[in-house]
């Protein structure tokens, strides 16, 4: 199993966020289905790893691949794809950040890392080079008096 980390974001400006929404991009649906578990702060998260705030776990999105075999033009686009290109079949997965995770991460850091491990949704399914291509975090600041 595999996991994949986007490179650090400074937690400067997330501090005292209500709220943050990880907008994940280039995710891959040319493939098999699979879960994408979401860990803040542990990019040595795995498929063993707990789903818990105090491990970093905000929360998990599902991409319901086209599977294997893939339908003709996609098998097609995935033959020509170049190791490590950019995904065949690319859609977007938002996330709403678990508020404990995402405290314990911004209390504890000076960088927010998020690192998603792809988990099959059937036992020994394929899954992909990587699980995303971009993260953005958006932030709805705290309320003011």
């Amino acid at each position: 199993m595999h996991s994949h980390t986007a490179p650090p974001v400074p937690v400067a400006r997330f501090r005292g966020a209500r709220r943050a929404e990880l907008v994940f991009g280039g995710v891959e649906q040319a493939g098999s289905s699979f879960e994408g578990r979401v860990y803040l702060n542990n990019p040595d998260a795995d498929e063993s790893t707990p789903r818990t705030p105090e491990a970093g776990y905000a929360g998990s999105f599902h991409v319901f691949g086209v599977g294997e075999p893939a339908p003709p033009a996609i098998a097609e686009a995935k033959r020509s794809q170049t190791e490590g290109g950019p995904p065949v079949a690319p859609i977007e997965k938002r996330l709403h950040a678990d508020g404990a995770a995402l405290r314990a991460a911004l209390e504890g850091s000076s960088e927010l890392t998020i690192t998603v491990v792809p988990v099959p949704a059937d036992p020994g399914g394929s899954l992909p080079a990587r699980p995303f291509e971009r993260v953005d975090v958006v932030v709805e600041p705290a309320a003011t008096d």
